[in-house]
């Protein structure tokens, strides 16, 4: 059979399976349909990545807000890109997030091998056998790969589970195209300056990562709602929300996947849209993967407001120190595409930033190493927290 037209693939096998939104980092086994994408598809349907992992966080961030299941490419040698948010937020053994990946499989056998796939192409299946991930290699007739591409869609969410379509070399055509449209012009945002609001010495900072999470917790109006990083940011939260006694429904807790708290916020802001948008996130995740957060920045939507809370240390660990200052933190901050930018080390501050925030924000505030110690982890099991999510975005 010829390899598919990538039009009347999308057309006749995936948006009759309900896939019209993909996240990736492209291959050249999908070329001819990733560029139809690129030309065809508005930016919030299709997002090229900085790493495979995001795209996992998108598609689970897309999936809480919506519903529905986007697909998530790569070749497969990025797979280990994307098994952290895969194994520890998508997982049916975690939240059970249901997403489709469409593999490239390069290097499936000695004749097309290129020397870095030596090792993974032949391990493929295994590899996603080892990590419990349904997959199908994709047929050669159009209307049976839409067959296949149903069946995995109907048991990723029936199981709550990642499923997998295998593509080899050839599956598409090239899709014809004079030129690729630039990025789109409206959604890139210039290097604004930060406003810097310090007032505090550096050694004697008033401000508890305790007492930054209850401040933002306050300015979040009744329709808001938040997504907090993995360890003491999520677990702090929590407590808090408990002494309140408030619902702790409008909170996701990332309690893994470290460094895509944000992209997993952003993919919530795809569905989402009635209120903004509170990212929680500590400078350890933060510089984790900060290539991924200095693209989806520049097209993120105005009601997303990104907290990155500086310690120095990685503090639900130990506290051992992070390897960078904060001056070097707000050095590289500088330069990343938010449309605000606000530096803060006290309450006063931190709540006028808050309130200040009207377009894709970034908030870094400075905060002494002060914490409780055994904060309680969430009693509630990952799958009943997506669930309390989900419902209070209705």
């Amino acid at each position: 059979m010829p390899p598919f037209d990538p039009k009347r693939f999308d057309h006749v096998a995936l948006l009759p399976n309900g896939i019209d939104t993909a996240f990736g980092v492209p291959d050249t086994n999908l070329s001819g349909l990733l560029t139809y994408f690129s030309a065809t598809k508005p930016v919030k349907n299709h997002i090229v990545t900085a790493n495979e992992g995001a795209a996992v966080a998108l598609a689970a961030g897309y999936h809480l807000s919506t519903g529905h299941v986007a697909m998530v490419y790569m070749q497969n040698s990025g797979l280990a890109n994307a098994l952290n948010p895969l194994q520890s937020i998508a997982a049916k053994e975690v939240f059970g997030i249901p997403m489709l990946l469409f593999i490239g499989w390069r290097g499936a056998s000695a004749e097309e091998e290129e020397l870095q796939d030596a090792l993974v192409g032949p391990r493929l299946l295994g590899n996603l056998q080892a990590n419990d991930i349904p997959h199908e290699e994709i047929p050669t007739c159009i209307h049976r790969a839409k067959e296949a591409i149903s069946r995995l869609v109907a048991k990723a969410v029936r199981d709550k589970t990642p499923v997998a379509l295998i593509a080899p070399r050839d599956t598409f055509q090239e899709y014809e195209i004079d030129k690729l449209p630039k990025f789109p012009f409206d959604f890139t945002a210039s290097h604004l300056g930060m406003k810097e609001w310090i007032s505090a010495d550096p050694e004697h900072l008033p401000l508890s990562r305790e007492g930054a999470i209850r401040c933002v917790i306050d300015q979040m109006a009744r329709g808001d709602v938040s997504l907090s990083s993995l360890g003491g940011n999520s677990r702090e939260y929590y407590m808090i929300r408990k002494k309140m006694r408030r619902s702790i429904a409008r909170n996701f807790f990332c309690i893994g996947a470290m460094g895509h708290v944000y992209a997993l916020s952003y993919g919530v802001s795809i569905g989402f849209t009635s209120g903004r948008i509170f990212c929680i996130d500590g400078e350890g995740s933060f510089l984790m993967h900060a290539g991924n957060i200095a693209l989806l920045a520049g097209i993120s939507p105005p009601n997303l407001i990104h907290i990155v809370i500086y310690n120095g240390v990685y503090a639900s660990t130990g506290n051992h120190p992070v390897a960078m200052s904060r001056e070097n933190l707000v050095s590289l901050a500088r330069g990343l595409p938010y449309e605000q930018k606000f530096f803060v080390d006290d309450l006063e501050s931190l709540e006028k930033a808050c309130r200040a925030s009207r377009k894709s924000t970034l908030i870094i505030v400075a905060v002494n190493s002060s914490a409780q110690k055994n904060l309680p982890a969430p009693s509630e099991t990952p799958r009943e927290l997506k669930g309390l999510f989900m419902k209070s975005l209705l």
